[in-house]
């Protein structure tokens, strides 16, 4: 080699390490907020609380009804932890609902053209019965009000049914993943038509309803048949698949059928009763008028104890908050932390929440909502909210490398508490869960603590741990949705 060109394979090499030497080093701000990510991730692997927290509220709380007197002691149960954890402005925030209702017992058979037993539950909120009612079975199929219009005439003294059952599959044949996209359904006009529907009935004299739970295995799939908190119409049962198959079998070729039902023992308040969301906070050191909230449900259903739907969500929250407590990382913004009641009858709770608080919506930054079960978060929701997608994925970039967790979904999921803040502009998501056995447990008596999968409660508290902080640490709040155009005269 010639002395000119080791001089310029000298120089190159110079070059190259001065250049490296003047490489930008990461910023301090991204410094910190990568090491506080580190600690949050180390420190709810090693010392998680969440176990311990779920099994009490499962066991020793059991079944939280919204109005139930269960829910209320889960209400101070849930107050006291955040105290523990240091939290402060802890309090539970009331409203109102127009009755509680406590379950009684429920019978139901057929009686010709065959005597059968069937499985049944009461739906939340039907009036109990006048004793046992006898009536042939008569299945309505109607989606509009129109439809109901070949009915009328025909239904006096009926006992009646309104949806064909499902495919039934086996739990190990039913496949979780992937998951088709499902356009979003429309609650309210489902809710307006079941309220028409009702009103149809009792005006032809049906004297109750019979309805499928559409699970397997003997599960139950309980919901509301009251309207907001009031007792319904007529007395309404659920029955487990394998009696409503039956009552499909039977029923071929148009065959005439009766059926008996009879539910008694319910009980309901004597007029509105208080409940309760819980909330607390870890005030932010700079922006505290600022908010990012973290949101799960705490009531349930009352047929199991609600361990997955959503002791989980419950359990995920609390050790959120206790470990960005203990580590004292000072976030910018004010962390709040609310448990909603009345989730399982219409997002109640939130609702009542968002507008005692509506003055407030605009200082919202974000809403983050856990409540698909045990299963792993494999990504958050962002509901549509294109605007956000670069933002948030910087955020949770640490998230998906030691997590695994996938890329950010612009998919639209309704039924939770996010929804009710997403109606007033505020950026509210939901975490995209795996399923495990969610939806054939939850609302059933077998939602029970020993469906919780452990590892995956971890992921959940690690995610709405790190995804508050750091949407906490912005700069500036999350941007709004573009307001929708207005509508055309």
């Amino acid at each position: 080699m010639t002395r000119t060109l080791v001089r310029a394979a000298l120089l190159v090499l110079l070059t190259a390490v001065l250049l490296a030497g003047q490489a930008p080093s990461p910023a301090p701000a991204d410094a910190a907020l990568a090491e506080a990510n580190r600690r949050i991730l180390t420190e709810i692997a090693e010392h998680s609380e969440q176990l311990q927290n779920l099994e009490y509220l499962s066991d020793r709380i059991g079944p939280r009804l919204t109005g139930s007197e269960n829910l209320k002691r889960a209400n101070e149960w849930t107050a006291q932890r955040f105290r523990d954890y240091g939290l402060v402005n802890v309090h539970l925030e009331s409203w109102t609902i127009a009755h509680s209702w406590k379950r009684g017992w429920a019978r139901a058979r057929v009686v010709e053209p065959a005597e059968h037993r069937l499985a049944a539950e009461a739906a939340g909120w039907s009036p109990n019965s006048a004793g046992a009612l006898r009536g042939p079975l008569v299945y309505v199929k109607a989606e509009k009000k129109e439809e109901l219009e070949p009915y009328r005439g025909k239904l006096r003294g009926a006992l009646v049914i309104t949806t064909e059952p499902e495919p039934r599959q086996p739990i190990e044949e039913r496949p979780l993943l992937p998951r088709p996209p499902q356009p979003e359904r429309d609650f309210a006009a489902r809710r307006r038509f079941s309220q028409e529907r009702e009103d149809f009935f009792v005006q032809e004299g049906v004297v109750g309803l019979l309805r499928d739970s559409d699970k397997g295995f003997g599960l139950f799939n309980m919901s509301s048949v009251g309207r907001d908190y009031s007792p319904a119409k007529l007395p309404t049962a659920f029955l487990t698949p394998e009696s409503y198959d039956l009552l499909w079998r039977l029923r071929k070729n148009d065959q005439p059928m009766t059926v008996e039902l009879e539910i008694g023992g319910g009980e309901f308040s004597a007029g509105p009763v208080e409940v309760y969301n819980t909330v607390a906070e870890i005030p932010g050191s700079e922006k505290r008028d600022e908010v990012v909230i973290l949101g799960a449900h705490l009531d349930s259903w009352d047929l199991g104890t609600g361990a997955t739907d959503n002791g989980t969500g419950t359990s995920v929250l609390l050790e959120a908050a206790r470990v960005l407590r203990q580590l004292d990382l000072k976030p910018r913004r004010t962390l709040r932390f609310v448990l909603f009641s009345g989730e399982e009858q219409g997002l109640n709770g939130s609702r009542a929440y968002v507008e005692a608080h509506k003055e407030e919506m605009a200082k919202v930054s974000a809403v983050l909502v856990h409540d698909s079960g045990t299963g792993r978060v494999e990504t958050i929701a962002l509901q549509g909210n294109s605007q956000v997608y670069d933002i948030v994925s910087r955020l949770v970039r640490p998230l998906r490398q030691m997590l695994n967790m996938e890329e950010l979904s612009l998919r639209t999921i309704s039924g939770s508490d996010h929804t009710s803040f997403n109606r007033v502009g505020v950026p509210g998501f939901f975490c995209q869960q795996e399923r495990a056995t969610y939806n054939q447990t939850h609302h059933s008596q077998a939602d029970t603590f020993d469906k919780v999968i452990r590892e995956d409660l971890l992921n959940g508290a690690q995610v709405l741990a790190v995804f508050a902080y750091n949407v906490a640490q912005l700069d500036d709040l999350l941007p709004r949705k573009p307001a929708p155009p207005p509508p055309q005269p």
